[in-house]
């Protein structure tokens, strides 16, 4: 008895030291789930960014991180998904205009015929001005932006008239997204803007509640939008961000390496994302001719004369310091 109680003894002892040098290991990996969640639907590029920042996360972690999409609107509208990231009831989301309910200063994007090209936005975004944005969530909502994708130039669409001076713009009931400075902004322009929301929206063209919209090619082709609508007038008036955004205090609960995995994956996602916009857009125009819209050109110079102003009158919503990051590079 004695001597196994002694034998007891030692395994025990050989035990303890085995722990607290190290040596014993877990027997199963921690593992991380990210809900990552979107109003609208693929192909839409909100959606497309979410699903392929799904696919790059779960291999570059070697699935440790796992992610469980919630694509077309199934966990709420947009403005439900940003304040329920916001809450941390969900990891990341996917949003693009809407971004402007939770921090003003995001309004920079909203300001008409302000930024010049696809490069020019990827310097500023990948640079002091998305620095800028960024830090500005995080303070004021405890959230951050993971990394800034796109929906692309906006164009317009009508039923009324081809757009191509500012007066052909009088009266044209448009949709435009419910922020302050965008309805400003068309107001400015000559238009009649009304807000609608995305899910209402085609309806409300094909029932002329609203005589047109304002969106990038992608979700005009995504959304069928050719059948309600006669005129595409490509204006390229305001660049619009598409923005993977997460929960500070969740993020900040995660070991640095994970950080690092859900970082290096969300830039892949996006620089993959803007590729493939990029290389959208001329055969998009193709395909939206080819089902019958009828597509025109405008005359910018006459557009930029008016939105100088514009851009004067709102510099206070998002800080004069951006617009003159932006104005700079152009």
């Amino acid at each position: 008895m004695r001597k196994q109680t002694a034998m007891l003894v030692v395994l025990l002892m050989v035990a303890a030291a085995a722990f607290g040098s190290g040596q014993v290991e877990t027997t199963e990996a921690q593992t991380y789930k990210i809900r990552v969640a979107t109003e609208p639907s693929k192909p839409d590029m909100t959606a497309l960014l979410a699903e392929k920042f799904a696919e790059i996360v779960e291999e570059e972690s070697d699935g440790t991180v796992t992610v469980e999409l919630f694509l077309g609107g199934v966990l709420g509208s947009q403005k439900a998904l940003q304040e329920q990231v916001k809450l941390g009831t969900i990891e990341t989301v996917v949003t693009a205009s809407d971004i402007v309910e939770m921090d003003r200063t995001f309004g920079i994007f909203d300001f008409p015929f302000l930024f010049r090209g696809r490069d020019n936005v990827y310097t500023l975004l990948d640079g002091d001005l998305g620095e800028t944005l960024n830090n500005s969530l995080i303070e004021s909502q405890g959230v951050r932006v993971l990394a800034f994708g796109e929906l692309g130039f906006r164009q317009i669409t009508n039923n009324v008239r081809p757009i191509v001076s500012p007066s052909d713009l009088n009266g044209v009931r448009l949709r435009v997204p419910s922020n302050r400075l965008r309805l400003e902004a068309f107001q400015a322009l000559g238009a009649s803007p009304t807000p609608v929301a995305w899910s209402e929206l085609y309806q409300a063209m094909s029932q002329n509640v609203v005589d047109g919209q304002e969106n990038p090619l992608s979700a005009i082709m995504g959304a069928s939008f050719y059948e309600v609508q006669e005129y595409l007038s490509l204006s390229n008036h305001v660049y619009t961000p598409s923005y993977l955004i997460t929960n500070e205090e969740w993020w900040q609960s995660l070991p640095s390496n994970v950080q690092d995995v859900i970082s290096r994956s969300a830039r892949m996602a996006v620089e993959w994302q803007r590729d493939y916009g990029r290389g959208q857009d001329d055969e998009l125009v193709g395909r939206l001719e080819d089902e019958g819209m009828r597509v025109n050109e405008i005359d910018h110079a006459a557009f930029i004369e008016l939105a100088k102003p514009v851009w004067d009158r709102f510099s206070s919503e998002v800080g004069p310091e951006l617009i003159e990051i932006v104005l700079e590079s152009n």
